[in-house]
């Protein structure tokens, strides 16, 4: 039998009021009002409709529907009643889907204006899902469904067994579902415009058991898919129970994509409305290895294993900084870092340039970073060694008119306080000349340099630097000789002279004196890249001479470092390859 309950008038229903059968027993509300009081249920075996630009929802009561919602962008909803999404009587092998625009069509600034959504939702669908269809009504039709208050996972209380899951997308009709592989694949968004923090708003759900804990292993119920909270001015512990399968431990390419919890800690702010979802197919390792974490070595990217959290400012007001912190479920590839640290928008440091070198924790459940503002993909790094204290890889002393400059460089810094500039006269007794502050952690190259005017004319000097750690540990470099015009004074042990400079495919070394040892050559770019070693052997003789070539070398400016291998003396000296 066929029997559709249509309202185009306005109705007051109390008491309790059934309406039986199939899909074919449907409620339909075409541009009416339709008036639910407190204290009353209606139970819709059907599917309920919500239709037109005069059509409104005064729910105070309890509406029961164990078929489908449908609604366009028109319709309007309110009062603080509840909406149960349920099939324990009919049609009970069949799936359930809300599709349309139950949603607020806007920021918190619609609620109540332009506002479709429920106040208290219940969800329990024996199949353990309620989907969303975006059907591309309004204009934002991807917020198909939103709620003002309450959403409650397993309103009989029947155990996570029995939990339903909201599913942002249209998945088959019965039997086996095929979830999309991330997150950016889900074609409709769930919404909280609750703007109160914390998970009160949130019932029988996985974000309760997995408050400040990781509960990987338990899918009570959560947002498969995409979910937008409202947030409050005034801030607050706002959380995101995002996932893309239903089911525990599923692997897909390395990636497990069940519950994956992660929270924001605001003060005051403007963000309004935050969206996010989870993408297991997302590697983070596009920004390069660096030293943080007290000096790891932070090289072991998860996202590519693991995944990233994407957000974005629905509104685009991008105010107040903020913690993040996340509870990964395990990935197929079981952690392995020592320290952790999170990534915002595949960078290490945000804001830059403060590195937040002590925001890394020994787990990545439960890792928090604050500094944030703004939205973006968060990802997992990890660093399984401790990184060299500095990588010194050139240092020079060269002769002006009235001083000499004595320049290093470093290829990345790990805990560096500072460097110690030592001078002599002999090459064997040193004494205390300067100290440069160090970079203190850096994966990138730093160029140091200090003048050295008191110094006089045809006197050799020796020089070499002592890095010193924050633990007062330190090394020393290797020693360089340089004078007041002329830094290959005879008597020196490495005076010589290169030409021709330019050079086109090799040049000559010429020494002024006799070497008591053999040589080896390092050649450096610009930048400090080292892209050729040679090894010399010296014959006997006064002033011996080579030939190097240089050939292979790009045209450019180089730093070539003679070191004599028998008593570590060290001359520096810049040639023009063209």
């Amino acid at each position: 039998m066929h029997s559709n309950l249509s309202v185009s008038i306005l109705i007051s229903i109390a008491g309790s009021s059934f309406t039986f059968g199939q899909h074919d027993n449907e409620l339909y509300n075409d541009g009416a009002l339709l008036h639910i009081q407190a204290g009353t249920e209606v139970h819709v075996l059907g599917d309920v409709h919500m239709t037109g630009a005069t059509g409104l929802l005064e729910n105070y009561g309890l509406l029961k529907t164990q078929g489908n919602m449908y609604s366009d962008a028109m319709f309007q909803q309110r009062g603080t009643g509840t909406t149960r999404i349920e099939n324990s009587d009919v049609n009970t092998t069949e799936r359930q889907f809300i599709a349309g625009s139950y949603a607020v069509r806007g920021g918190t600034s619609q609620i109540g204006v332009d506002d479709g959504s429920f106040y208290n939702l219940e969800v329990n669908n024996s199949h353990g899902a309620v989907y969303l269809i975006n059907s591309g009504a309004g204009g934002t039709p991807q917020y198909v469904a939103d709620v003002r208050n309450t959403i409650n996972f397993d309103p009989q209380g029947l155990g996570p067994n029995y939990a339903t899951n909201i599913v942002t997308h249209d998945i088959g009709t019965t039997g086996a579902s095929a979830y999309p592989a991330n997150g950016s694949g889900y074609t409709a968004e769930f919404g909280m415009m609750n703007a109160t923090a914390g998970p009160s708003n949130y019932i029988n759900d996985t974000w309760h058991q997995s408050w400040g804990n990781n509960m990987s292993t338990m899918d009570k119920g959560y947002i498969i898919g995409k979910h937008r909270r409202a947030i409050s001015p005034a801030g607050g512990t706002y959380g995101y129970m995002l996932g893309l399968d239903p089911s525990t431990n599923v692997a897909n390419n390395g990636n497990n994509k069940g519950f994956q919890y992660i929270r924001f800690v605001f003060g005051a702010n403007t963000y309004d409305v935050l969206g996010g979802y989870y993408e297991a197919f997302s590697p983070n390792n596009t920004m390069g290895a660096a030293i943080e974490c007290g000096g790891y070595n932070m090289n072991d990217f998860w996202g590519d294993r693991h995944g990233e959290w994407i957000f974005e400012d629905i509104n685009n007001v991008n105010g107040g900084e903020y913690e993040v912190r996340i509870w990964p479920q395990d990935p197929a590839v079981a952690w392995a870092g020592t320290v952790y640290t999170i990534s915002k928008d595949d960078v290490f440091e945000y804001p830059a340039p403060n590195p937040l070198n002590n925001q890394c924790g020994p787990s990545a459940v439960g890792l928090g970073r604050n500094g944030f503002n703004g939205m973006g993909e968060f990802g997992v790094v990890g660093g399984i060694t401790i990184g060299l204290g500095a990588e010194l890889i050139n240092i020079s002393a060269e002769g002006n008119n009235d001083h000499i400059e004595v320049s290093w460089s470093v290829a990345t810094e790990n805990n560096v306080s500072h460097y110690e500039l030592e001078r002599s006269l002999d090459g064997e007794t040193f004494d205390h000349l300067a100290n440069v502050p160090g970079a203190g952690f850096s994966s990138v190259m730093q160029n140091y340099s200090y003048n050295d005017y008191a110094v006089q004319q045809g006197q050799l000097y020796y020089y070499r630097v002592y890095t010193v750690d924050f633990d007062g540990s330190g090394e020393h470099s290797a020693i360089v000789s340089g004078s007041i015009n002329n830094d290959d004074l005879p008597g020196s042990g490495m005076a010589m002279s290169l030409y021709p400079n330019p050079s086109t495919d090799h040049f000559t070394c010429s020494f002024a004196n006799h070497i008591a040892g053999n040589l080896s050559l390092d050649v450096f770019t610009i930048t400090g890249q080292l892209i050729d070693q040679k090894y010399i052997e010296v014959p006997p003789g006064d002033e011996p001479v080579f030939t190097i070539n240089c050939s292979s070398w790009t045209p450019s400016i180089y730093t070539l470092r003679f070191t004599n291998l028998q008593n570590g003396s060290v001359l520096i000296k810049k040639l023009s390859k063209e």
